[in-house]
């Protein structure tokens, strides 16, 4: 967790954001609609906070992306482009033929365990079964495919590379193959522990890799290896941020729901105490981060903005969802949380 003095600082913020699918997205833009973006001289990304920042970093405007949200398509000046509403059916499209082909795969290896189930006197037969299953998924590395996303940038952004963003813009993805982290960027190319920088890889596609959600996106390959969403090696990546700038803002979704006394989240169904508990295990990381980070740079100011952790209506909310209603509802919950957050470091 100590900064890398390889990277040069700058004047201005460095704004890291995190992952957290479109709820994160819409909340990011709620949080950038409070922040001044000429003060932003860099911009970390992971996952839904790799997208934001693609687009920002490459001179869109937020006012646009939030436009481009509710409108069957907008026209977006900077890039001399005409942007499709995000959607369901753009960015989650699946995989028929991958899906095809392990669903025969898993059938014939069923038969073969109904053939086999005479052999199987005196053995724990569902223990059996459940392991033939969890063995016969081979054939698909990811139910859904990502290119759309990837051809987004690539036609829309004014440029592929790195080097021409507006803001210095550093996108983290998590490598599947030896656990180590790339960071994808314009200016620095070295390898340090198990980080890797790399500037030789265009925008589109280290964007696609940084938000290739595992089991639901196939990895990425890069550069012979495949790469998967980089907030599972590191959550936040505010290491880079703090090497960058001695001021950092700092963005995330991963807020427990704090009811306080009022009921339990067991009351509310299976889904939300899964959101729940990984939100808990993400914000305890954090939050030792968090410690070690003010200790260890007292000079720098570092503003952490996240959701109210009483705000049920943010918590229950879908994390992939593009209903207008909860799309301006994350957007809001954004700017109370940034307002709050600047007016407490004020």
């Amino acid at each position: 967790m100590d900064e890398f003095p390889e990277l040069q600082k700058k004047s201005g913020s460095a704004l890291v954001l995190s992952g957290g699918a479109t709820k994160a997205f819409y909340f990011h833009l709620g949080v950038l609609k409070v922040l001044q973006p000429e003060d932003i001289s860099a911009i970390v990304g992971s996952s839904a906070g790799a997208v934001v920042g693609g687009f920002i970093a490459s001179g869109a405007t937020v006012d646009n992306l939030i436009m481009a949200l509710y409108q069957k398509q907008v026209y977006l000046p900077k890039f001399d482009r005409w942007v499709k509403t995000l959607s369901s059916t753009m960015l989650f499209r699946p995989k028929y033929r991958g899906i095809g082909w392990q669903s025969l795969h898993t059938g014939l290896a069923g038969l073969h365990f109904l053939a086999g189930l005479p052999r199987l006197n005196n053995h724990d037969v569902v223990a059996e079964a459940l392991d033939m299953l969890v063995h016969s998924q081979t054939k698909v590395s990811g139910f859904l495919d990502s290119s759309a996303l990837e051809n987004l940038f690539r036609t829309l952004l004014p440029s592929r590379d790195f080097n021409n963003t507006e803001i210095d813009l550093y996108v983290v993805a998590t490598c599947l193959d030896n656990g180590h982290r790339a960071i994808f960027n314009g200016l620095y190319e070295f390898e340090k522990d198990d980080d890797t920088f790399m500037t030789d890889v265009p925008i589109h596609r280290a964007v696609r890799a940084s938000a290739s959600v595992p089991g639901m996106f196939e990895p990425v390959k890069i550069k012979g290896k495949h790469y998967i969403d980089g907030e599972v090696k590191r959550t936040l990546s505010a290491d880079i941020g703090v090497s960058v700038s001695d001021k950092v803002i700092i963005s995330h979704t991963y807020q427990p729901l704090q009811l306080n006394g009022h009921g339990s989240v067991s009351e509310m169904g299976w889904v939300n105490v899964l959101k729940q508990s990984l939100s808990i295990v993400l914000y305890e990381r954090i939050a030792r981060w968090r410690q070690i980070y003010e200790e260890r740079y007292p000079g720098k100011e570092i503003i952490w903005i996240h959701p109210d952790p009483e705000d049920i209506d943010f918590f229950l909310a879908p994390e992939f969802s593009f209903r207008p209603e909860v799309q301006k509802k994350m957007i809001k919950c954004g700017e109370i949380a940034a307002l709050k957050a600047l007016s407490g470091s004020s």
